[in-house]
């Protein structure tokens, strides 16, 4: 289920890609429209059984779905679990809650000096949790543990499948799809067939989280 999940995941995010180069703006506009109308058919569509699961089940048997991966990926995109989408205290970019623009490809992010361009309160990202978000349409996750609070390109290594649906435990990150665990503070993977995340500078002053928008070489991920 995962792999079939992540084939066609990264066929939408190719097509998106190259409808948004189509040379023909009509044909563009088209398109978008159509993905809109999906959208929302598909939406209404899934609200409505959600309401059915509810009235049926009650919250034990949506927990109870929302266990399974691909099932609380589907209610994590429709926005029909429950959240509160980290929000910044300083910001000069766009800062999104996560959603289907997770699978927006990642954007030439290489540079020598950080780009400080968002930061979150230090009280709302407690050790232990996870935060997913789109900064200027990047994916973006945030792993908070005892010895710091580090940032990633939010896709598990060699997919565009979200992390943040994961777990954290004991300093590791527990991926939903494929199994693979990934050390908090570095990254790096635990199982040698998978790549090491791609990490976004982190400080930590005056109470703020500053997450820089390119690489460098420096790692200021402080507690």
């Amino acid at each position: 289920m995962s792999a079939d999940l992540e084939s066609h995941a990264n066929r939408i995010a190719t097509l998106l890609s190259e409808l948004e180069e189509a040379p023909d703006s009509d044909v563009k506009m088209t398109a978008f429209e159509l993905l809109e109308n999906v959208d929302h058919l598909h939406r209404s569509c899934v609200w409505r059984l959600f309401e059915l699961m509810t009235d049926l089940g009650g919250k034990g048997l949506v927990d109870r779905l929302a266990s399974d991966p691909a099932v609380k990926m589907l209610f994590v995109l429709y926005d029909l679990i429950p959240s509160q989408p980290l929000r910044p205290v300083q910001s000069e970019v766009e800062v999104h809650a996560p959603s289907a623009g997770g699978f927006v490809p990642m954007a030439n992010l290489a540079g020598r000096r950080a780009a400080w361009r968002v930061a979150f309160a230090v009280e709302d990202l407690p050790a232990g949790s996870i935060h997913g978000l789109e900064i200027d349409r990047v994916p973006v996750l945030l792993l908070c543990t005892d010895g710091g609070i580090f940032a990633y390109r939010n896709a598990c290594s060699g997919s565009v499948l979200p992390l943040h649906l994961g777990t954290l435990v004991d300093g590791v990150l527990h991926c939903p799809w494929h199994g693979c665990r990934y050390e908090a503070k570095s990254g790096g993977a635990l199982e040698r067939s998978h790549a090491s995340l791609e990490a976004f500078d982190v400080r930590v002053e005056g109470g703020k989280v500053h997450v820089a928008m390119n690489r460098s070489p420096e790692k200021v991920n402080a507690p």
